[in-house]
């Protein structure tokens, strides 16, 4: 009986120990796996900084997109005009959320001549895209970057990685700033405009 008893205790103790390590290891590893992951981040966010800077303050690229009803847009034939250029797609959240922002700068520029707003999206499909938009009462111009469009676009041009994305270029073709935040935007349009 004792050799029974002794072997209940040892196995108790054992399962309390390593129930005591588990618990240490993940107070411990959840605040390191945080910080690993923030860092992670943060180091996303400065290499898509630095591939972005290298467009700002130069003639934006040669860029041909297609419309939704299938019409090729050239981004060349927008001189003189502040183009703003909304990167997104329905599947994002963070995109869709900026919708109302966007719809509200439209409102704001959209009866001066030297303003234009456009939406490129590359997934999910055109027809979903279309719908989607219509849905939302977006008025804007809607364009559609896959196959062919898709290679000389702004997605691939600009090299951009992420939506949403909002890029401005000015009178001159000029790559003024490319933004991640809506809010950002606004103070740039208006020294531009």
């Amino acid at each position: 009986m004792s050799r029974v008893k002794l072997l209940v205790g040892i196995s108790v103790i054992t399962v309390l120990l390593l129930s005591i390590g588990f618990f240490i290891g993940y107070v411990l590893f959840v605040p390191i796996q945080k910080t690993r992951t923030k860092r992670e981040s943060e180091q996303r966010q400065e290499i898509e900084e630095t591939r972005t800077a290298e467009y700002i303050n130069k003639t934006a690229p040669t860029i041909i997109s297609e419309t939704l009803n299938g019409e090729t847009w050239y981004l060349e034939d927008q001189r003189d005009k502040v183009v703003v250029v909304f990167l997104w797609s329905i599947l994002c959240s963070s995109c869709v959320d900026a919708i109302p922002a966007m719809n509200s700068i439209h409102g704001k520029y959209a009866n001066d001549e030297d303003f234009l707003l456009v939406g490129v999206h590359r997934y999910p499909e055109k027809e979903l895209v279309a719908c989607y938009s219509s849905t939302k009462n977006i008025a804007w111009l809607q364009l559609y970057e896959k196959g062919e469009s898709g290679e000389s676009g702004f997605f691939n041009k600009l090299n951009v990685k992420r939506t949403p994305a909002i890029c401005i270029i000015d009178r001159a073709g000029k790559v003024k700033g490319i933004y991640r935040d809506v809010s950002e935007v606004e103070g740039e349009l208006q020294s531009l405009l």
